[in-house]
């Protein structure tokens, strides 16, 4: 009986400790995103991208790739891909996972096996994922337990978002985080909300207009699923921080956390 009583409180002495240690979604969960060590890498993004041709392209060498984490979900105006990005260029990489930044933060290195993957294009842009059995799309979501096999977590990092003004973005800059100052939203859409969160199921996206002071304009893409998208347009002038995107020749931008909307300053 005194044994049984030594092991009952054993138990209930690591309980806490094993609970406490599973719980712990603040760092990323590389055990369950494969921990295999890989060959040095062999391509850039820029290099991958050039893989590409007409139609869907199947990787069927090995292209090893490291890259930088550009993307966060945690807000929702993201979901099931995640950004990457090198000194060469950046591309969108589909995956079948929400809360990837529980994963993969935003800043973080990460390597990426693309052998067995497939290129596609979306919009004019390239992007990569598997293989889709919808003709209407060129790549679908990786499936989640395959996940594992294509990425892994490396280290941690910061990204820092590249100065632009709207006169010079262009595709170079295509999915990666930017920051334009100086900016606002057009006075025709103040008092609106990013987005429609009333009607998502038929509004999925909305697109809102920031200009700058020489009168160019940027729509700024918002889901109707983020957290923010019932949230009025800030009023002010500022900066805002967001991933630059593309849809063929017009740029957008994908804001990922309602607080990189900087526009707090008096209006211009």
């Amino acid at each position: 009986m005194r044994h049984a009583k030594y092991i009952l409180a054993f138990v209930w002495l690591i309980l806490p400790m094993v609970s406490c240690n599973y719980n712990r979604l603040d760092e990323p969960r590389s055990e369950e995103v494969g921990q295999q060590q890989w060959a040095a890498t062999t391509h850039t993004i820029a290099q991958l991208k050039a893989l590409y041709h007409r139609g869907p392209t199947q990787i069927t060498d090995d292209v090893i790739i490291e890259a930088q984490v550009m993307s966060d979900d945690n807000e929702g105006n993201l979901y099931r891909s995640i950004y990457l990005a090198d000194a060469t260029g950046a591309i969108e990489l589909r995956l079948g996972l929400g809360g990837l930044s529980t994963l993969f933060p935003q800043g973080s290195i990460v390597r990426l096996h693309a052998k067995g993957l497939t290129l596609g294009r979306y919009g004019g842009q390239i992007n990569l994922g598997a293989s889709s059995k919808n003709p209407r799309y060129e790549t679908a979501y990786v499936a989640e337990k395959t996940i594992k096999n294509y990425i892994t977590y490396k280290s941690a990092g910061q990204v820092e978002p590249i100065n632009l003004e709207l006169s010079k973005l262009s595709q170079q800059y295509a999915g990666k985080l930017i920051k334009l100052s100086d900016v606002q939203f057009v006075a025709s859409e103040l008092g609106q909300t990013y987005a429609d969160p009333l009607n998502k199921a038929t509004q999925m996206n909305v697109n809102r207009t920031l200009v700058d002071r020489s009168g160019k304009t940027i729509i700024v893409r918002t889901s109707s699923y983020a957290r923010f998208a019932g949230r009025q347009l800030p009023k002010g002038s500022g900066s805002i921080t967001a991933i630059l995107t593309y849809f063929n020749t017009t740029p957008q931008l994908l804001l990922l956390k309602e607080r990189d909307a900087a526009l707090n300053g008096a209006r211009f």
